[in-house]
């Protein structure tokens, strides 16, 4: 496998309609048109960037109705093929993923051949109203992967995923060089996402790209609308954010990943901060 050790690395901000997953699908090939126009090579979407988030007034039956297999239905079929007219890498932000009796929050990584490299499943599902994931039958992960690809190796961060941070530390002892984090946080949240983006970034010595949604929720699912201001980002190793996007607007963050800065980093950082080597510290975490 050659090895791209500089490339442009984009993340999207997207408004996603509630009641229109054809809708959102038409708005997600064309935000990677614009990307790759811009020349990115890597493009990644918030969660539920197809669906919106399943909440209360859903049932199991509607979710498995607009879910699909991964791979082979039909949205993710459509952003391979899109992948493989432009020649680049998309982390297809999440859908809902149906397996058997099973039903799965996914993100997909596709190949510039159009083809599914591999997925990654939430591992903490949550229970919110706006967010009703137990209560519907979203089973959990147990697995992480990182997937290895011309860009560098590759791990995918589901948003309340980011709440364990262990997981992000996982993937960095897996050998991972850029971790990409969808999600799907309203503006009550949104100042966190930055501050979330550059720490991990920092501790794993990682690119990190966070791709949030942006707009109006559509489907009122309490006693107030839910608004959604992104933000989405990118930082670099050293936990700088190197590219920016936010407001209630759409939008793409762009930002150059460099192979070789990431190996400085790391080699600077290897004598001078070895954070993640004394597990007779936090012996605790594993009990």
């Amino acid at each position: 496998m050659i090895s791209i050790e500089e490339f442009i690395l984009a993340s999207v901000q997207m408004r996603i309609s509630s009641y229109s997953k054809e809708e959102n699908l038409k708005k997600a090939l064309n935000m990677i048109e614009r990307a790759s126009k811009y020349g990115a090579k890597l493009v990644v979407f918030p969660e539920y960037f197809l669906t919106e988030c399943p909440s209360r007034k859903k049932t199991l039956d509607e979710l498995k109705k607009i879910g699909e297999p991964i791979p082979g239905g039909a949205s993710i079929e459509a952003m391979c093929n899109k992948a493989k007219e432009l020649g680049l890498y998309v982390v297809a932000g999440t859908i809902i993923e149906v397996e058997g009796d099973k039903v799965y929050n996914t993100s997909t990584l596709i190949s510039p051949e159009g083809e599914v490299i591999g997925k990654q499943r939430k591992t903490h599902p949550e229970n919110h109203s706006s967010k009703h994931e137990v209560g519907l039958g979203i089973s959990p992960s147990n697995n992480l992967e990182v997937f290895d690809t011309e860009l560098g190796k590759i791990g995918i961060l589901i948003d309340v995923d980011a709440n364990v941070p262990e997981i992000p530390r996982i993937y960095a002892l897996k050998g991972a060089e850029i971790i990409c984090w969808p999600l799907n946080w309203s503006v009550r949240w949104a100042y966190l996402v930055p501050a979330i983006t550059s720490t991990y970034a920092y501790v794993t010595q990682c690119y990190f790209a966070a791709s949030n949604r942006a707009g109006l929720r559509e489907e009122q699912v309490g006693p107030y609308p839910l608004y959604y201001m992104g933000p989405s980002l990118i930082a670099n190793p050293e936990g700088e954010i190197i590219g920016y996007v936010s407001g209630f607007y759409e939008g793409i963050a762009y930002a150059e990943v460099s192979k070789e800065t990431l190996r400085r980093i790391r080699e600077y950082n290897k004598d001078t901060y070895p954070l993640w080597r004394r597990p007779e510290v936090f012996k605790e975490v594993i009990k």
